[in-house]
């Protein structure tokens, strides 16, 4: 247990340097805590800090800032993640209810949306039927819609006539 009041002081600030962040100038520093929550767009953060949009630029593209905020994110991912697992139990009590509806639409998207989530999803196929043409075959196919039989045949008997002479 620290004894003195600056031990006590040092204590409290390594727990809350966890990140290094403290090693940072001060605008640095806020300028994470502000970045962290989401609400501020560069250019904001630049209002709010007194800097230039470019500075905050700047700062992201250090590989400290960038550590910090990764581990930051990291921790915090962490932190929902197990929230959420915590949550578990209260969904399902909630989706045990909810097939108990006298509403049947409830019913059914409740008892839906749990075989969907049990790897129970019905399938849905869709067949597809596609032919390609070149584009020799689409000249070909034009030609010989727009010219008669009888006529390509004059012209083939035309054609032969004239190599015989």
């Amino acid at each position: 247990m620290p004894e003195d009041k600056n031990e006590i002081m040092h204590t409290e600030e390594a727990e809350e340097d966890v990140y290094g962040i403290l090693d940072l100038p001060a605008k640095q520093q806020r300028f994470i805590h502000l970045y962290l929550t989401g609400r501020y767009k560069n250019a904001e953060l630049a209002s709010l800090l007194g800097v230039h949009v470019n500075t905050i630029h700047n700062w992201l593209r250090k590989p400290e800032v960038k550590r910090i905020i990764t581990e930051f994110q990291k921790d915090e991912h962490e932190v929902v993640e197990a929230n959420l697992k915590a949550l578990r139990g209260k969904a399902i009590e909630t989706m045990a209810e909810l097939m108990e509806s006298p509403i049947d639409g409830i019913r059914y998207q409740a008892s839906k949306d749990i075989l969907d989530r049990t790897g129970h999803k019905s399938v849905q196929k869709m067949e597809v039927k596609k032919e390609v043409y070149t584009y020799e075959k689409q000249m070909r196919d034009l030609v010989d819609a727009s010219i008669p039989d009888d006529l390509v045949i004059e012209l083939l008997q035309d054609e032969y006539e004239v190599l015989d002479d």
